[in-house]
C-alpha cells in the first residue's frame, strides 16, 4: 500500500515536471518567434547597420589594438557579430540568440537562489527590457554581449564557488579580474550580484567587504600600471556610455533587475514561503502555483506585455528616415520616393536625400515642390550644422556633381567621425580611382578586402587598378567624368551652393543646372533662375518642366508681362490655367493668404504655393 502510494507520488511528480518542461518549451518558442518576427519585419536590422556602421577587419592590427585596453575583447566580439546586422535575416536570428542566452543564464541565475518553485516567466523579463533597448537603432550591441558575460560569470560563482572562505575570495578574484579585462566598467554589476548573494543568502559578512576593496581598487590599479587609461573612464567605460551612445533609465533598470530579484527572493522566503497560509493565498499562487491554467494566464499577461513595452518603443519615423538613407546609399531612388511620399519624416537630411532621388529619377524640376520643402536651400546640401553627423552622404552630393576633390574631402570627415566603415573606404576607392591615384586607392581595397561582406566589391574594383579602360567605359564613370569642372576653384565650407554657378560653366554638367535653378527657386531669386533659364537647350528637355514654366509665370507678371522665349517651347495650356485660377482665389479672398489657403491646398505642389506657405527670406 506504501509502495502504491509512492509510485503513485512519484508518477504525480512525474507527470507535473513533463507538463512543465512542455509548457516552459512551448512559450520560449512563442517568446523567440515574436521576437524573431518583430525584429525582422518592424526593425529589421540591416537599419541597425545603416545608423551604426559596424568596423571589423580581419586584421592583427585591428585585433591587437581592441586586446590592448579593458573591454576590448567584447568590443571586438560585438564589432564582429554586429557585421551580421548588414542583412536583416541574420542580424534577427543573432539577436533572438542572444536573447535567449540570457534568458537561459537569468533562469539559472533565479534557480540558484529559488531551487524548489518553477520557474515560469520571470528570467524572459531582462530579454523585453533588452528587446525594447534594440528598437532603438543606436543601441549598441556590446552592452547587450557585456551583461551575457557578467551572467556567465554570476552564474559559475555561484554554482562552483567553494565553501572555504579563502579559496572562494580568490574564485570571486580570478573571475571578476576576467570579467573586468573582458567587459570594462560592466563588472561592477557582477560585484553588486555576488556581494548581495555572499551577504543574504550565505551570511557572509567579511567576504562581502573584501570584495568591495577589491572592486574599487582593481581598475585604479590597471589604469595606473597595464593600461593606457583615464581613471575615470578605468571604472565607467561601457557602463554608464559607448562611444556616443549614453545609457537611459531603462539600461540602468537592465542592470537592476539582478540585485532586486535577489532581494525580493529574500523577502518571499522570509514573509512567504515560512507562512502557513503562503500555500493558500493568491500570491503563493501566482509566484509558486504550478497548474496548467495559472501558468496559461501567466503566460498571455507576459505575451501583453511584451506586446505594449514594443508597441510603445518601435520608432516609426526613425526607421523611416534610416530606410530613406539606406535606399539612398544603395542608389534605390524610387524606393526613396515610395517612402516619402507615404509621410516625409520632417528632417534635413532626409529632404537632401529626396531631393537627390527626384534629380536621378528625372523629376526634380517637374516634382520638387511634391514634397513640402522646409529648408531652403538647405534641402539640397543640408544645413551647415548637420554636415558633420552625416559627412558621407554630403561627400556623395559632390561626387554626384563631378566635385571629386570636395567629396574626398568630407570622406575623410566621414572617416573622422565614423571610423574606417565599409562605405567610406569604398567612396574613397572610387574618388582615388576617378582622380588615376591608383596606389592609394588600392591602399582602401586591400582594407575591404578584409571585410566580411565587401570583399567581392573589393576583387571588382581591384581589376580596375591594372586596366583602367574597363572602369572608364561604365557609363556612370564616363558621365561623372564628362561633369568634372573644366577649371579649378574653391568651394565655400558654409555655403557650397555657391560652387553651383561655377559648376554651369560645363555645359554637360545637368545636376549642376538643376541644382543650381533649384536653389535660385528655394531661395525665391526668380531674377537670377531667369538669367539662366537659357542653359535649358544645352540639355535634353523635351518640353518646359513644370516648376520652370510656374516661375516663368511669377516673373512675367512681377515684370508688367515681360516675355521669356525658348525656341522650340512653350509654356503648356494647362499650367496657365492653373495660374489664372491661383490668382483669381487670391483675389476672392483680397489678397489674404491664410483665407485663401483651404482653395488653394489643391495647388500644393507648384512652386506658387511653395512661395507664398512655405518660403521664408
Amino acid at each position: 500500500m506504501l509502495e502504491s502510494k509512492d509510485e503513485k507520488a512519484f508518477q504525480e511528480g512525474a507527470k507535473k515536471k513533463f507538463q512543465d518542461t512542455v509548457c516552459s518549451l512551448l512559450f520560449s518558442i512563442i517568446f523567440l518567434s515574436f521576437y524573431f518576427i518583430y525584429l525582422l519585419l518592424w526593425i529589421k536590422p540591416e537599419l541597425i547597420y545603416q545608423a551604426q556602421e559596424p568596423v571589423f577587419f580581419f586584421d592583427k592590427y585591428f585585433v591587437n589594438e581592441l586586446f590592448s585596453y579593458p573591454g576590448g575583447v567584447n568590443e571586438l566580439i560585438s564589432c564582429f557579430l554586429s557585421q551580421f546586422f548588414y542583412y536583416s535575416w541574420t542580424g534577427a536570428l543573432l539577436l533572438v540568440l542572444i536573447f535567449a542566452f540570457v534568458a537561459w543564464n537569468t533562469k539559472l541565475f533565479i534557480k540558484s537562489i529559488r531551487p524548489n518553485p518553477q520557474i515560469h516567466y520571470l528570467h524572459w523579463l531582462p530579454t523585453v527590457i533588452l528587446l525594447v533597448l534594440h528598437s532603438n537603432y543606436r543601441f549598441p550591441l556590446i552592452l547587450t554581449l557585456g551583461l551575457l558575460w557578467i551572467l556567465i560569470g554570476v552564474n559559475i560563482y555561484v554554482r562552483l564557488a567553494p565553501s572555504n572562505n579563502s579559496l572562494r575570495f580568490l574564485s570571486y578574484i580570478i573571475i571578476h579580474a576576467i570579467l573586468y579585462y573582458i567587459t570594462a566598467g560592466q563588472v561592477f554589476i557582477f560585484s553588486i550580484v555576488i556581494i548581495l548573494y555572499d551577504a543574504l543568502y550565505h551570511r557572509r559578512i567579511l567576504l562581502p567587504l573584501l570584495y568591495i576593496v577589491f572592486a574599487g581598487l582593481l581598475p585604479y590599479i590597471g589604469a595606473s600600471t597595464l593600461f593606457v587609461l583615464h581613471i575615470q573612464d578605468a571604472y565607467v567605460m561601457h557602463l554608464t556610455s559607448y562611444n556616443t551612445y549614453r545609457l537611459t533609465w531603462l539600461s540602468l533598470s537592465l542592470y537592476a533587475f539582478f540585485p532586486l530579484v535577489l532581494l525580493l527572493a529574500g523577502f518571499e522566503k522570509k514573509y512567504v514561503r515560512n507562512s502557513q497560509k503562503s500555500s493558500n493565498n493568491l500570491f503563493g499562487r501566482l509566484l509558486s502555483g504550478r497548474s496548467v491554467p495559472i501558468r496559461l494566464i501567466q503566460g498571455v499577461l507576459f505575451l501583453v506585455l511584451i506586446i505594449i513595452a514594443v508597441r510603445h518603443s518601435y520608432d516609426k519615423n526613425g526607421k523611416a528616415f534610416l530606410m530613406i538613407d539606406r535606399y539612398a546609399r544603395f542608389e534605390e531612388w524610387e524606393k526613396v520616393l515610395d517612402i516619402a511620399q507615404k509621410g516625409l519624416p520632417i528632417s534635413n537630411i532626409v529632404q537632401c536625400q529626396v531631393n537627390r532621388a527626384l534629380y536621378h529619377t528625372g523629376n526634380l524640376s517637374d516634382k520638387m515642390f511634391s514634397m513640402i520643402q522646409l529648408f531652403g536651400s538647405d534641402s539640397l546640401f543640408m544645413a551647415e550644422n548637420m554636415r558633420s553627423h552625416f559627412a558621407l552622404q554630403h561627400s556623395d552630393v559632390f561626387f554626384d556633381l563631378g566635385l571629386i576633390n570636395e567629396s574626398e574631402h568630407w570622406a575623410y570627415e566621414a572617416i573622422t567621425v565614423n571610423g574606417d566603415t565599409a562605405w567610406n573606404l569604398q567612396r574613397l576607392v572610387m574618388i582615388y580611382l576617378m582622380e588615376e591615384k591608383r596606389e592609394i586607392a588600392e591602399k582602401y581595397l586591400a582594407m575591404l578586402q578584409k571585410t566580411i561582406w565587401h570583399k567581392a566589391w573589393a576583387k571588382q574594383y581591384h581589376t580596375y587598378l591594372s586596366d583602367s579602360e574597363d572602369f572608364w567605359a561604365h557609363p556612370q564613370i564616363q558621365y561623372l567624368k564628362s561633369t568634372m569642372p573644366q577649371s579649378d576653384f574653391l568651394v565655400s565650407p558654409t555655403e557650397p551652393e555657391l560652387c553651383l554657378e561655377k559648376l554651369l560653366e560645363n555645359t554637360k554638367n545637368k545636376m549642376a543646372f538643376e541644382y543650381f535653378m533649384a536653389y535660385c527657386l528655394l531661395e525665391g531669386q526668380v531674377g537670377r533662375f531667369i538669367k539662366h533659364l537659357h542653359r535649358l537647350n544645352f540639355f535634353d528637355y523635351p518640353k518646359i518642366p513644370r516648376h520652370f514654366e510656374e516661375a516663368i509665370l511669377i516673373y512675367d507678371q512681377l515684370t508688367g508681362g515681360k516675355s521669356i522665349t525658348l525656341p522650340g517651347k512653350d509654356i503648356s495650356e494647362e499650367t496657365i490655367r492653373k495660374f489664372d485660377d491661383f490668382n483669381r482665389i487670391m483675389a476672392k479672398h483680397n489678397k489674404n493668404k491664410e483665407a485663401a489657403r483651404g482653395e488653394l491646398n489643391k495647388y500644393r505642389d507648384t512652386y506658387w504655393f511653395y512661395g507664398l506657405y512655405y518660403f521664408k527670406p
